[in-house]
This record gives C-alpha cells, structure tokens and sequence, in this order.
C-alpha cells in the first residue's frame, strides 16, 4: 500500500507505521506500507508567487498572509497491490 500524507494534514506518519505493528496478526500483517511525504505550497494572493510553507502558519515574502494551499492537506491512498 502507499499513502501520500500531506505535512499539512494532521497525520503524523510514525503513529501510523505504529498502529500497524501493534495490530499486527491480521490478513494484511505481511504488507509492505510506504508512505510519501506531500509538501505544503501555496499561492499568494495579493502577488501570485508560489511559495513553501513549513509550518501552518504562512506569510509570503511580499507581506501578504491570504494565501491559498496547493497542497499539503491530503491523505490519499495511492496504491493497493492486492495478490
């Protein structure tokens, strides 16, 4: 299985790498999980740059903290190989 985590969602990766050991013992306890990291971007409003954002809490180099997020809010199962 592979999930796209957004750094901006709210879930934290190692809790669900966690989780999964601990409820080992069922069907999908074999499978391999991978977990790709999404980065948060988002535009600016006030000058249509794009830029990173690391924390929640953005504010362009122009000033301007309306920004709009491109990404960094997803949690997405990607791929599910099943055999």
């Amino acid at each position: 299985m592979v999930l796209e985590i957004g750094k901006l969602s709210g879930v934290v990766p190692d809790a669900i790498r966690l989780f999964r050991r601990l409820r080992g013992g069922n069907a999908a306890a074999g499978a391999s999980l991978d977990i790709v990291a999404i980065p948060a971007r988002a535009r600016c409003s006030a000058c249509e740059s794009e830029l990173a954002i690391e924390d929640g809490i953005g504010l362009c180099p122009c000033g301007s903290a309306d920004l709009v997020f491109l990404s960094g809010q997803e949690l997405k199962i990607k791929a599910v190989e099943v055999a």
